[in-house]
């Protein structure tokens, strides 16, 4: 009895230990599509780059009220200058120092704080939609690399299957010589079809390694399963694609960014004119002058206040020049964001039909898989009966593994077609993937030095 609850523990033990180490296989196997793009994400560069340029488009809307921010300066003037006071021919030194402290701002500055302004939203706008390409981009490298990893890591085991049976086949054709039941031609065509299923190993294998140095390189893993799964779309795409075309000329960050590259463009024309409209400067001033001559009436002390208008009188011609050049750049702009709204239909077209060639595609392949796996079924049984060799036998499950090939490429074309129609769409994400994923990254701030003297300043 006691040898029997121990057998019964151990065994528990056991299956518990086998359920857990396999669950978690799978759950780690699941787990590595999303964690892989979310790492993809996180250790890539360019993104992190481009969060720097949205933090720093977010300082330029403060710095376009330079025109109407207060200015404020502190200045002294030494003057040394030997005067004949009384016109007797006597020169005596007038040592004056003048020290002077102003602030000012510009009442109105003819439009030009409020043109900045705008131009820093619209810039702000345009980095934000940047930030988006640029996630789509690695988004999509991702999942291009993470299923070219899996099908070929399926392509590779199918491919060992193959050439094992093949060698199997070449060890049996070599007794069946030795007993005289074959000729030597009957061995060399089976080592010439094991040397074809070793070569097409081996370049299975040559593109499985090129594929995972990419996954490592892009994601930091550094190690990847040898059992990736498919992952599961958790997204519909448009049923139609008119549908499709509408959205992405609407929300494709593409074109967002001409819009927006548009507008700046007439905005800085709006900005340069601005230049030659009137201003009106207020100041506030404090005046201290002291002459090294005693008696000197010269001596004073004052503050007060100015208003200052200004106005040009005319354009010159190199403003006037300016503002065509820029006239022209914002025609320009009309033009690209024209040929950026072909590009993106003919994206949104394209990518659609190649979703719709994915699903057939994957639907023959399945067709050519099964027809395949009865004409093998068939060939073993007639071999059985002598009609057909070992060598028909192999060839039809190399045309079986042929088809399995298919369908699993045919199937990670059509989950990244999705995937790409997603992108052209404009609205590609990692929550498309896992909704409880969020990418952070932490700006490093550098520690800038705000003193109006340091060692530079007398460089």
């Amino acid at each position: 009895m006691f040898i029997f609850y121990r057998r019964t523990n151990f065994l528990s033990i056991l299956l518990i230990f086998f359920v857990c180490f396999n669950v978690s296989k799978v759950k780690g196997s699941d787990f590595t599509f999303e964690h892989s793009i979310h790492l993809a994400l996180k250790n890539s560069l360019e993104l992190k780059a481009q969060n720097y340029r949205l933090a720093a488009a977010k300082y330029s809307l403060g710095e376009a009220n330079s025109s109407k921010d207060w200015k404020n300066s502190f200045s002294t003037v030494f003057n040394s200058t030997n005067k004949d006071s009384n016109s007797n021919g006597f020169f005596g030194e007038d040592d004056t120092t003048t020290s002077t402290i102003s602030i000012s701002k510009n009442i109105f500055d003819g439009g030009e704080a409020s043109e900045k302004y705008s131009i820093a939203e619209d810039n702000l706008k345009l980095q934000r939609a940047n930030l988006i390409k640029v996630k789509q981009k690695i988004i999509l490298e991702a999942i291009k690399t993470y299923l070219d990893v899996y099908s070929n890591q399926s392509v590779v085991r199918l491919r060992k299957r193959s050439l094992k049976r093949f060698n199997e086949n070449v060890e049996a054709t070599k007794l069946k010589l030795e007993a005289g039941t074959v000729t030597p031609t009957v061995l060399a065509e089976a080592q010439s079809k094991y040397a074809k299923a070793k070569y097409e190993l081996i370049l299975a294998e040559g593109n499985l390694s090129n594929y995972t140095s990419k996954l490592k390189s892009i994601t930091k893993l550094k190690n990847v399963p040898n059992n990736l799964k498919l992952p599961k779309l958790n997204f519909k795409i448009p049923k139609t694609v008119n549908k499709a075309v509408k959205v992405s000329l609407e929300n494709n960050p593409t074109i967002l960014v001409a819009k927006l590259e548009k507008d700046i463009a007439k905005k800085n024309v709006d900005l340069k004119k601005s230049n030659n409209r009137p201003s009106l400067k207020m100041e506030f001033f404090g005046k201290d002058s002291q002459s090294s001559v005693n008696t000197s009436a010269s001596d004073y002390q004052s503050y007060g206040a100015n208003l200052t208008f200004s106005t040009p009188l005319f354009y010159n011609e190199s403003t006037k020049d300016n503002i065509r050049r820029l006239d022209k750049l914002f025609i320009a702009t009309s033009f690209d964001l024209s040929e950026k709204n072909r590009q993106v239909e003919l994206n949104a077209i394209s990518s659609y039909q190649n979703y719709k060639s994915t699903l057939a595609k994957t639907s023959a392949s399945r067709s050519e898989k099964l027809s395949s796996l009865l004409a093998l079924n068939g060939i073993k049984k007639e071999a059985q009966f002598g009609i057909r060799t070992v060598l028909d036998v192999l060839d039809a499950e190399v045309e079986y593994l042929n088809a399995s090939t298919n369908v699993i490429k045919s199937k990670a074309d059509e989950i990244y077609s999705q995937f790409h129609i997603k992108s052209i769409l404009g609205n590609l994400s990692i929550r498309d993937i896992n909704r409880e994923y969020k990418v952070n990254h932490d700006l490093k701030e550098n520690n800038l030095n705000f003193k109006i003297l340091d060692p530079k300043a007398f460089n």
